[in-house]
């Protein structure tokens, strides 16, 4: 399972306009003001709306490449029960009625233990397109799709 950590749209278009605002400020400083200040602040908030952007990217990979059990492989298992997930760190259990829900994108399967926890499944982990619409069913069965 993966955590999803989610900023609102909101708060990070907040943080770029306090970022922008900073940035004309340093700009309007440089012209009528003193220079060695304005610079200071032009960088400054030049590199706050920058890292408004590759913040998030940075982290998840940070947190993604110093967790190697992240990215092991596991042996998945999909009954009537629920889901069982076998590898090298362990074995886990979950029935079904402990998804929230799940979705499906082009090349995956998402299932949602809660809002911010996902269970990802590669559909390339399939034989065949006829063992994805296979899988596709049997989870609408169990799960509530979103």
């Amino acid at each position: 399972m993966v955590k999803v950590v989610r900023t609102s749209l909101v708060s990070r278009l907040i943080k770029i306009c306090l970022g922008v605002v900073g940035l004309s400020l340093g700009i309007l400083g440089y012209r009528y003001f003193d220079h060695s200040f304005s610079v200071v602040l032009i960088s400054v908030f030049a590199a706050f709306i920058i890292l408004q952007g590759l913040l998030p990217y940075l982290i998840h990979r940070r947190v993604y490449y110093r967790n190697p059990r992240l990215n092991g492989f596991r042996t998945v298992t999909f009954d009537d029960d629920g889901l069982k997930s076998d590898g090298e760190t362990g074995h886990v259990e979950r029935k079904w009625n402990t998804f929230e829900k799940f979705t499906e994108t082009d090349n995956l399967f998402l299932t949602y233990l809660t809002r911010d926890v996902v269970g990802i499944v590669p559909k390339r982990a399939f034989p065949s397109q006829e063992a994805v619409a296979q899988f596709r069913d049997f989870r609408a069965s169990k799960l509530r799709r979103d």
